[in-house]
């Protein structure tokens, strides 16, 4: 169900701050059935506007929605520079399996 606009606006001001975002996008991602790193970022940039993040982020507008729409995955250097706005960054780990 989506949310009134007017929610999005309250929220959208709130992932500015660092700390809310982080743990928005770790909520998201939460439970068995959480999403996955990217469709939580996809559902946080939504919400706070394409606008909005392209220039919190500074991407350009087009790439932000390439992202959005899902016609685009982000290699780990450019998730990055997705992520820093919200003082987060990736980290791949290989572990050895049992």
């Amino acid at each position: 169900m989506p949310r009134t606009e007017s929610y999005n606006e309250e929220i959208s001001k709130k992932l500015k701050n660092p700390k809310y975002a982080q743990t928005f996008l770790e909520t998201l991602m939460e439970g068995p059935e959480g999403l996955s790193p990217e469709d939580a970022l996809r559902h946080t940039i939504e919400i706070m506007g394409v606008k909005e993040f392209a220039k919190l982020a500074k991407v350009s507008s087009p790439r932000v929605v390439e992202f959005t729409k899902g016609k685009r995955h982000l290699k780990p250097d450019t998730l990055d520079i997705f992520l820093k706005p919200f003082k987060l960054r990736t980290r791949i780990i290989f572990e050895t399996a049992s």
